[in-house]
């Protein structure tokens, strides 16, 4: 068992995602997420529609370029990433956890190299899917390993905001977290193997959504 993949893939590694919900505040503002079924489907669609196109592609194709040592890739991976993510509040989002996972990775013995050579292969700021591929690969794991954790790790935190804002129980959130296995698995299987230049996704209804997340009168999440 790969103890430092199970780590990365820690929900509770402080770096800031417990403060975001990705557009989901502003989904359950509008009313089409109110409870356990609807939040499934909202989670299934992020993940088959904008989180896997875009992050996910680029998790699996960093993973393979940084297992080579190919580190001007895995930069232009991190550069395609400011350009894809339109909306501003996700794209400071994911440039807030990348840049906390690499600190928190500075402290450990083995992703400590890693880090290094991400640092030395751009300035920065530097996305959460490109540094987590890159210490994903530093553990061993494989581009599909590396993206069923990614992907995994990215609906429950999803779910853990639906759990909160909805809200609803932990024993639902886990329902529906068991309930989108299959179709992680699935999508991990599709994208495994992607060139890094297919990465991206349209989703101009959520990009709307996101925005409107940053308009909210009260809310709990960041973006």
């Amino acid at each position: 068992m790969n103890l430092r993949l199970l780590q990365l893939g820690d929900s509770a590694l402080p770096i800031g995602g417990y403060s975001h919900s990705w557009g989901l505040e502003a989904t359950i503002d509008h009313g089409d997420v109110c409870d356990a079924l609807t939040l499934e489907g909202w989670v299934r669609l992020w993940l088959r529609y904008s989180s896997g196109p875009c992050e996910g592609v680029v998790v699996a194709a960093v993973c393979r370029a940084a297992t080579e040592a190919d580190w001007p890739l895995v930069a232009v991976a991190n550069d395609l990433l400011d350009a894809t993510v339109v909306p501003t509040t996700l794209r400071h989002a994911s440039r807030e956890m990348g840049e906390q996972l690499l600190s928190l990775a500075d402290s450990w013995a083995w992703a400590a190299p890693a880090v290094a050579e991400l640092r030395a292969a751009s300035a920065g700021p530097w996305h959460h899917a490109p540094v987590f591929a890159t210490l994903a690969a530093t553990a061993g794991a494989t581009p599909i390993d590396a993206l069923l954790v990614y992907l995994h790790q990215a609906a429950l935190g999803v779910i853990g905001a639906g759990v909160r804002a909805i809200p609803i129980g932990h024993t639902h959130g886990q329902q529906v977290l068991s309930r989108l296995h299959d179709d992680i698995r699935d999508l991990a299987e599709e994208l495994a193997d992607r060139a890094l230049d297919t990465a991206g996704s349209f989703c101009p209804a959520y990009e709307v959504i996101c925005d409107a997340q940053s308009h909210l009168y009260t809310r709990l999440f960041r973006s």
